[in-house]
């Protein structure tokens, strides 16, 4: 087997992050799988995200965020503050 030295200074290059983004996915999980099949690290741009839907609670607390209301999720789920029962 032959060793061979990988220069992967390339894919800091700003250029090739902005067009691996643009293109389709599958050329997306070819260059990754390439990293990975060499043991290569995996720039942070190609890593995959959490598959799946994001929980509820962490929308509605950017939806919270966005809004900059005093009432929020939460404190609706919780029944506190504004949400508090009336006695």
């Amino acid at each position: 087997m032959t060793l061979a030295t990988v220069d992967t200074s390339r894919l800091d290059n700003p250029q090739v992050a902005t067009y691996l983004a643009s293109t389709d996915r599958r050329v997306t999980i070819g260059v990754r799988f390439a990293l990975e099949m060499f043991g290569l690290e995996v720039p942070e741009f190609l890593k995959r995200k959490p598959s799946g839907r994001p929980p509820v609670a962490k929308l509605m607390a950017a939806v919270d965020a966005d809004t900059g209301t005093i009432h929020t999720y939460n404190d609706e789920k919780k029944g506190i503050g504004a949400f508090a029962p009336r006695r």
